[in-house]
């Protein structure tokens, strides 16, 4: 990473200069070109050697999309541009260095996130290419926690779409700077300005979209579209900081770019048209950048007003610092199939976006659960494991952020999750599926780590010898919708399938794996329909388990519904029980009394859906008993009298609280219906009594937690079944709306929430403004399996769909009658 810095191998692309100016001079109107050529290595060849990478020149950048923006294509790009590779990779082919999984080039999408470094004008850039999948969004999830900033590539012709928005939000979550890259310009409808006002209105919560290129196209179509039009003729862009036209077409490869100058003489309607809609999209620029950097509106005022006078180095500074702020999101267009616009991004991750140390702290919680920030500059060892993956030669392979400290190949690191010490073997620097054995690696870098057994996504470690046990922000982890069962093909496989499924929940944790007592099936729980199905090639192709997967099924849940006692009242159950049991000849007596209540009142579930994913599953679980609720009963296990009780030999009162808490929540986890997770419940123990230190145990206590709440469950026989309710975003032609809308809402029992135009933009450009609709929506999950296929049958393929959990809804009464028939086949 930072220690052994594997560079590229081949010979770096140029670029070439025409009509070149002295910098931070920005050009006025010139009738001629003046042929001034110079050339500039774009990439650095860095040898194996150990050398260390100042870490300013760091950027550690995703690129997020919905799926089929163009992802994959563009880094193809990047690694080819920078002298990665020595040829340009094709997802169409699966021929792309980062797609390096068999389904990934079957299918044409990407699946799981790819790290590769390499160097662009002597920086050193950590690039991970992420799913657009929403089944997948995991990889994104982690990836997020784990970068300084981000590319947001969007498609020019369907604008912002619903993943767009869902790796948009994610973003925002981890507060990550970003730049965006509006692709696919040489598509026929595609529009920049259309482009940018859709990401005005729906990409939320982060700055202003500043367009710092503006398109060429040579057919003339912004005089009939409007500008900022792209179509079949898209020739290049316009450096609207440099005032400089960049063109591709002197290499079939797009390797050279040439610059010339903007200038309105000698190409007739056509460059005068262009010319004034740069000055335009000039000013636009420099009035929306004074908005948000008081410098520059010193600086123009300097000019005395003309915005043509501002040098380029200014804006170049103005758009870093709002960049880095939040402020301002620079976008950039082109076509990365047509090898157009690419360079410009890569010099954007090196202009605009921060280094590890421009950004804010890392934060981890201390033992006693204080907030401690993680310098850059401190020499403890302290790193954020966020993937972990199964390398087929070098077995579990752990991805992490190193945050302060240098880790080296050796080290004796320990888990601050449970204190678990583990030795590292290898440091690796990862090259997509390949991988380079380096010393070390230091902070503000990535890099792979072999001989971590147990270390898991999210986990914190650091040296052995670190008594501080700091724990950084972790991973939050969806909750999974769709369920199949798994079972071994034959007898002899069941070993082999227990271990395979443990590194594949390691592996993925948006994967779950559960036992079904009843049935005796292994059931494993997931994102989707197509995340499943993915799993389950896994297991045969990179695990080597023969198994037979059953249909998808729904993860529903279950709830307890109340009687209405008022609305001043809250409605409640309650129960003393004991617990009193032998097992292998060890004795176990607890008596506690728990309280159990709704989270969301009854009538209130009916008009709304339940919030499964926060606390323990949706539901709380209270143990704040004070050492004044744990009584000694006066007699023993045996019933003999205790003539002075004290809870000397008693386990410390907050382990006490812990087990009853642990004995709750495993409770919760398995409904009395039909198995399903519990939720929207709020358990309290209210009293605790105990029998002695030799039956009155920790498990003694977990225990009968747990019995005592399924037995509490079960008494109060009003069990009623969940479903999941997504929030649904279905694109599809204006001419499909009324087909798709009607089976929304009739045959899938849904809820039409907008039938929402991509709306045109105030200078015109809405030539294809009512071409397509995304129709929102909330539709019952049960409803939504197999609707890939259903919808590309009602639109003629043309249609796509994204779906992400809104939460729970009550079942109706007959619908759950059925599932519950279906379920337990009686």
């Amino acid at each position: 990473m930072c220690a052994a810095v594997a560079g590229p191998r081949l010979l770096p692309r140029l670029l070439v200069h025409v009509g070149h100016q002295r910098p931070g001079l920005v050009p006025r109107c010139s009738s001629t070109f003046s042929e001034i050529t110079s050339s500039r290595l774009m990439a650095t060849t860095a040898g194996s050697g150990s050398v260390d990478i100042p870490i300013n020149r760091i950027r550690n950048i995703g690129i997020i999309a919905h799926i089929d923006a163009g992802k994959t294509t563009t880094t193809e790009r990047m690694l080819f541009y920078v002298g990665y590779t020595n040829r340009i990779g094709e997802v169409d082919q699966g021929s792309t260095v980062t797609d390096f999984l068999k389904p990934e080039r079957e299918r044409g999408i990407t699946i799981t996130s790819a790290c590769i470094p390499f160097s662009w004008r002597d920086h050193r850039i950590n690039l991970i290419d992420t799913p657009g999948h929403v089944d997948f969004t995991i990889e994104v999830e982690r990836s997020m926690r784990v970068l300084d900033g981000a590319v947001c590539v969007l498609d020019a012709v369907a604008g912002v779409e619903a993943q767009t928005e869902t790796v948009w939000r994610q973003a925002n979550r981890y507060g990550v700077p970003r730049v965006a890259f509006v692709n696919k310009m040489d598509r026929n409808g595609a529009g920049l300005g259309r482009t940018v006002a859709a990401m005005e209105r729906r990409l939320t919560g982060w700055g202003k979209p500043l367009v710092c290129q503006w398109p060429i196209v040579r057919d003339g179509t912004s005089g009939i579209s409007g500008p900022g039009s792209g179509g079949p003729g898209f020739d290049g862009v316009v450096d609207l900081v440099t005032l400089e036209a960049l063109d591709w077409h002197q290499e079939k490869t797009g390797s050279v770019v040439t610059r010339r100058l903007v200038t309105a003489q000698g190409g007739g309607p056509q460059r005068e048209r262009l010319y004034q809609e740069v000055l335009a999209a000039r000013e636009k620029l420099v009035d929306a950048l004074s908005d948000l950097d008081e410098r520059i509106v010193d600086i123009f005022l300097d000019c005395d007003g003309d915005h043509l006078r501002i040098p380029a180095v200014e804006l170049h500074a103005a758009l870093r610092r709002v960049t880095l702020s939040g402020k301002g999101i620079p976008v950039f267009c082109g076509a990365s199939f047509k090898n157009i616009g690419v360079q410009p991004v890569l010099d954007a991750v090196v202009n605009y976006l921060p280094s590890p140390e421009e950004r804010p702290p890392a934060r981890a919680l201390g033992p006693d659960g204080s907030e401690v920030s993680v310098s850059l500059t401190d020499k403890n060892l302290c790193a954020l494991a966020f993937k972990v993956t199964q390398d087929p030669k070098r077995g579990p392979l752990v991805f992490v952020r190193v945050y302060s400290g240098t880790l080296e190949r050796g080290m004796t690191l320990v888990n601050s999750a449970d204190a678990t010490k583990e030795r590292v073997s290898k440091v690796l620097q990862m090259y997509a599926d390949d991988y380079e054995e380096i010393t070390h690696v230091t902070a503000g870098n990535i890099a792979a780590v072999s001989g971590l057994k147990e270390t898991r996504t999210g986990d914190t470690l650091l040296l052995s010898r670190d008594s501080r046990r700091l724990r950084l922000d972790t991973i939050t982890i969806p909750p999974p919708v769709f369920v199949r069962s798994c079972e071994p093909a034959t007898s002899n496989d069941e070993r082999g399938l227990s271990v395979a499924l443990r590194a594949l929940v390691r592996e993925d944790p948006s994967v779950h794996v559960s036992y079904d007592e009843e049935t005796g099936q292994t059931l494993l729980s997931g994102m989707g329909e197509l995340h499943l199905e993915i799993t389950a090639d896994r297991l045969e192709e990179v695990h080597r388990v023969n198994c037979k997967m059953g249909k998808v099924q729904i993860s529903y849940r279950e709830t307890v519904t109340f009687e209405d006692v008022g609305e001043d009242a809250t409605p409640t159950l309650t129960e003393t029980f004991l617990h009193e049991k032998t097992t292998f000849g060890k004795r176990a007596k607890v008596q506690l009394t728990l309280q159990v209540e709704p989270m969301v009142a009854h009538q209130e579930q009916e008009l709304s859906t339940v919030d499964s994913k926060g606390g323990a599953g949706g539901n709380e679980v209270v143990c704040d008993f004070t050492r004044s609720d744990v009584t000694i009963a006066g007699v023993d296990a045996d019933g003999r009298e205790v003539t002075k009780p004290s809870m000397a030999g008693y386990p410390p009162h907050s382990e006490m609280q812990s087990a009853v808490r642990a004995g709750i929540e495993g409770a919760l986890g398995r409904g009395p219906l039909l198995g399903f997770p519990m939720t929207n419940l709020r358990v309290r123990c209210t009293a605790v009594e105990v029998f002695g230190p030799e039956v009155s145990t920790l498990a003694a206590l977990r225990g009968a937690a747990s019995a005592g709440l399924q037995s509490l469950l079960r008494k109060a026989d009003s069990t009623r079944l969940l479903e999941p309710i997504m929030d649904v975003a279905i694109r599809v032609p204006e001419r499909y709306v009324g087909v798709i809308t009607k089976d929304v809402a009739g045959t899938r029992r849904g809820q039409v929430l907008s039938l929402g135009t991509e709306e045109g933009t105030d200078d015109g450009t809405n030539a294809d403004a009512y071409e397509h609709r995304t129709i929102e929506a909330t539709v019952p999950l049960a409803q939504l399996v197999g609707y890939a296929s259903a919808l590309r049958g009602l639109t003629a393929g043309t249609g796509d769909f994204t779906m992400a959990l809104k939460g729970y809804g009550l079942m109706q009464s007959d619908r759950e009658q059925d599932v519950v028939a279906e379920i337990r086949g009686y």
